[in-house]
């Protein structure tokens, strides 16, 4: 290039003092630890999830059901938007209320115990009351035979008890039975080991005589 060229010329006579002082950002830094960790985590997670991938490409959507989706998040109906707006209005009519309510000095208030009329059930009563409807349904099936039986189609019979249950009378007397043979059996016991070979011949003096005319009348006169 000639010495001569005006560009030269200009860049002879530029003054630097008019420069202004800037600092230099780095528009494309390096990457820090950080997000080099990330990348790999990301990575990874790419390379497991590849072959679901492949899974979910190669599946065969005509094995499918038909389904309908149900949602359980719809938008509000007529009816319910009528008892929201009906509920704001029933709020403003109680403002005042409330506003009374919060200068209420409930130093003037009694003390009351509260009495819960209708407590919750406990376990063992709710226990009960799955085995009551247990039984009930078991029992329905029966109660319906019951219901529909034709009552003209049995015959007429008398009941006849071959085992009446006994009476008092009848239960005194058998514990007396019972009593006298638990005394009686030492005693039969003892005579059934007793031998006869053992006893000695003896002659039976009456000592007990019947009494004469004469005692019958004195006893008589005592009396």
């Amino acid at each position: 290039m000639s010495a001569g060229c005006p560009v030269n010329q200009e860049v002879k006579k530029f003054k630097k003092g008019s420069l202004k002082k800037t600092e230099v950002q780095e528009k494309n830094p390096l990457p820090t630890t950080q997000v080099i960790d990330d990348e790999k985590q990301a990575n990874e997670e790419k390379a497991q999830k590849e072959p679901m991938n492949a899974e979910v490409e190669k599946f065969n959507t005509d094995k499918l059901k038909k389904t309908e989706t149900k949602e359980k998040n719809p938008l509000p109906t007529k009816a319910v938007i009528d008892d929201e707006k009906i509920a704001i209005v029933e709020k403003s009519q109680k403002e005042p209320i409330n506003v009374e309510v919060v200068k209420f000095n409930t130093d003037m208030l009694k003390k009351t115990e509260t009495k819960e009329k209708n407590p919750l059930p406990t376990k063992a009563v709710i226990d009960d009351e799955k085995i009551a409807i247990v039984e009930k349904a078991q029992k329905e099936p029966i109660n319906a035979e019951v219901g529909e039986f034709n009552t003209k189609t049995l015959k007429k019979t008398e009941t006849k008890e071959k085992n009446p249950l006994p009476t008092k009378a009848v239960i005194d007397d058998e514990k007396q039975a019972n009593e006298e043979k638990a005394m009686k059996e030492p005693v039969n016991a003892e005579l059934e080991k007793f031998k006869l070979q053992m006893l000695n011949k003896t002659e039976t003096n009456e000592k007990n005589t019947l009494p004469t005319a004469k005692d019958i009348a004195e006893e008589k006169k005592g009396q």
